[in-house]
This record gives structure tokens, C-alpha cells and sequence, in this order.
């Protein structure tokens, strides 16, 4: 089977830390799949001024762990004609799919818009079935201009992918009525994410012995992600913990960059010597971090399936995070931490206090979130795959 894998993230040499788990998914199927990545920018005159570093270098063509990446632009507005992106990027998939006559037996898309309304619109017209995958932005989308393009896509997909539950009831909500969809959950590389000495994962990252409880989120720094929401509470948790620090893994990136705003709000709040916004890290480096911390907090208004909660529990690190998406799936029923209403900052200052003074079975919780790896999602995915063919 030939499987052409269309999303506007994938990691490569000028974007490492962007979709590294569609990446993965997409190495967990098994070798009968033969697999080619297209990547789909969006681009207009000026892209660069608007979001600095977004005019980067990127190859037209790399090969990133054996999958071979074709890299192709597609021209957006911003704004309010947004509603457009996917005929664009339809545009842009067709004039590839040209290009390669009869190469392709399946069309992958990732993220129900652009991509998958552009994929199930090109493929309609070439006669090539579609996936859709569904990652946890249809909920905005379907508040907007996009609706009605988003249930196109719904309605004319071969098959949809959800990676939690909470999407797929979204999603037949939306059409108001049943669809070909299958809930495949999100894993984790047990190859680095696993329970470790935390001693030694604070020797690596620089953290004094007998240092304070350490507080830890990983994600873009965008206002989704939430990063605010934590400073907001958290000058109330040092009060009663003094050797409390808060870790900030993770930069700007498609989503924009929130970084000014949140080193004026530790300022404000006089936090300097209690946060540290660490930046972008390797994803082969994550592990230390979650060892080293004591509770993962991720405040986020919107998710899929968060990977970083499943990474952090893998590593047996308890984690609070707000009820939103398939978060409360990934946490699952037991003493792995808090789920706590979104958008309520006594909710979350008090799951944080709670979960800090807490004992966990680590190695019940690493266990856990280590339950399942990216062949199990490979397997799932190919069988899925060969329905359609």
C-alpha cells in the first residue's frame, strides 16, 4: 500500500519540534505500508514580517527518520478570509498529486482543516480515498466561517481517525449523525520515555541537591497552552512552599509566540527567581525533565490527546491538567494526579496543592502511561488503512 501523508506540520531539519507525533505514528506502521510525507506550508507575500523565523530555510525535499518529506508551499490570507485555507491547500495537493501520476493508493491527512477538507476535496476529484485525521482543533473550527467546510469534510472522508473519544462525539455532533471513525489513541517512544533515578535527572539539568519541589510544563508557549493560567496561581503556592520552582519547556511556533507576554507577567508578579522558561528542547531530551519534576501542569483551553501528559506519566510523574479534549483520557481513573474544570484558577491552584503534597506509586503511574508504544498505534492505523484499499 502507498500512502501519501499530507499535513502543514512534520518535523525536519528547519522544523524539529513540529508534529513529531505524526511522525511517529507514521513510523509505527508496519513496512507493508510504503509512506511519503507531504508537508504543506502556508505562505503569502510578507509571511516572514509577521512571524519572524517563518521565512526559515526549509528543503524541498529531506528524508527524516527513513520517511521521505516533500516540502511545498501553499498560499493563505490571514484573518478573515482564513476560510479560504483549505481551497488553497487543495490547490497545492492537487498540483503535486499531478505531478506524480498513479503514486498513491491513500491519501493521510492530518487535522480535519485545511488539510483534510483540501485532501477530501482532491481526492473526490482524483478518485483516491481519504483518512482524516481528527487532533483537536475542530472544536474552534466549528464555532467560525470554517462550520460548514469542516462537516464537508466530516461527511466526505472514506474513514476518520480521532485520538480520543471526546473528538469522535464532537465530530458526529457536528454532522448529526454516525461517520466511518475510529478511535486510535496517541503513544509514547518507550525508547525515551520511562520511569529514571530523579536524582540523577536533576544532576543532568542543573538542579542543586535537596532543591525544591519543581513544577513543570512542556508546550508551545501560546495561550492555549496555558502557561499564563499557572503564573496566575502561582505566586500563592510559593508562599507556602520558598524552594518552589516552575520549569517552561517549549517556545513560539505555528501557533505564534507568547513569549514577551509571559516574561512581563513573571516580572509583574515577581516571580524572576522562581521561573525559568527554558526554551526549545530536543524531543530525545524531554525524559530528564519529566523525571525531575515533581508534578507536570499543563492549563491548556484545547487538546486531542496531549502527548506531553502521556510522556510525563510514562516517566511515572503525576500531572494536573484542565478538562478539556481527550486530557481526562489520558489521565485515565486512578492516582495519577487531577483533571480539573477549565478556566477555573481556585480549581487549579488547589488540584496544584493537593498533587504537591501528595505521595504517588510512580511506578504505577509510569506503567500507565506507558501502556501503549507506536507500533500498538501503527497496527491499529494500517488495519484501518487496509479497509479502504
Amino acid at each position: 500500500m502507498r500512502v501519501l501523508s499530507v499535513s502543514t506540520i512534520f518535523p525536519g531539519s528547519a522544523t524539529p519540534g513540529q508534529g513529531v507525533f505524526i511522525k511517529e505514528r507514521l513510523r509505527g506502521l508496519p513496512a507493508a505500508v510504503e509512506v511519503e510525507v507531504l508537508r504543506l506550508r502556508p505562505w503569502f507575500p510578507g509571511l516572514g514580517l509577521l512571524r519572524p523565523g517563518s521565512a526559515a530555510s526549509v528543503p524541498a525535499e529531506e528524508l527524516v527518520d527513513g520517511l521521505p518529506v516533500h516540502d511545498r508551499r501553499f498560499f493563505y490570507l490571514p484573518g478573515l478570509l482564513k476560510q479560504l485555507d483549505g481551497d488553497f491547500l487543495a490547490s497545492a495537493l492537487l498540483r503535486y498529486l499531478r505531478a506524480v501520476p498513479d503514486r498513491f493508493d491513500l491519501i493521510d491527512a492530518h487535522f480535519a482543516y485545511p488539510t483534510g477538507y483540501g485532501a477530501v476535496k482532491v481526492g473526490r476529484r482524483l478518485g483516491i480515498p481519504v483518512c482524516v485525521t481528527l487532533r483537536g482543533t475542530i472544536g474552534s473550527y466549528a464555532r467560525d466561517a470554517r462550520r460548514g467546510r469542516l462537516v464537508s469534510c466530516l461527511e466526505g472522508a472514506d474513514r476518520i481517525v480521532a485520538v480520543s473519544a471526546s473528538l469522535a462525539d464532537l465530530a458526529r455532533e457536528l454532522v448529526g449523525h454516525d461517520l466511518p471513525i475510529r478511535v486510535i489513541g496517541n503513544a509514547v517512544d518507550l525508547g525515551l520515555f520511562g520511569p529514571g533515578d530523579r536524582a540523577e535527572a536533576r544532576a543532568r539539568l542543573g538542579l542543586e541537591p535537596g532543591a525544591g519541589p519543581v513544577l513543570l510544563t512542556v508546550g508551545g508557549l501560546v495561550p492555549r497552552k496555558g502557561v499564563h493560567r499557572v503564573l496566575e496561581v502561582l505566586p500563592e503556592l510559593c508562599a507556602s512552599r520558598p524552594g518552589l520552582r516552575y520549569l517552561v519547556v517549549g517556545g513560539g511556533g505555528v501557533e505564534g509566540d507568547d513569549r514577551e507576554r509571559i516574561e512581563a507577567m513573571i516580572a509583574e508578579l515577581g516571580l524572576a527567581d522562581r521561573v525559568q522558561l527554558v526554551g526549545q528542547v530536543p524531543h530525545d531530551r524531554l525524559a530528564d525533565y519529566y523525571r525531575a519534576a515533581d508534578l507536570f501542569v499543563l492549563a491548556t483551553s484545547n487538546e486531542g490527546w496531549a502527548n506531553v501528559l502521556q510522556e510525563a506519566l510514562a516517566c511515572g510523574c503525576p500531572v494536573v491538567t484542565t478538562d478539556v479534549g481527550g486530557n481526562r483520557e489520558v489521565v485515565g481513573e486512578g492516582d495519577r494526579g487531577f483533571v480539573v474544570p477549565f478556566g477555573d484558577p481556585r480549581a487549579l491552584c488547589s488540584a496544584l496543592d493537593r498533587a504537591l503534597d501528595r505521595a504517588y506509586d510512580r511506578a504505577e503511574i509510569a506503567a500507565w502511561g506507558g501502556r501503549r508504544d507506536w507500533r500498538d498505534v501503527g497496527r491499529e492505523t494500517a488495519e484501518l488503512f487496509g479497509e479502504m484499499a
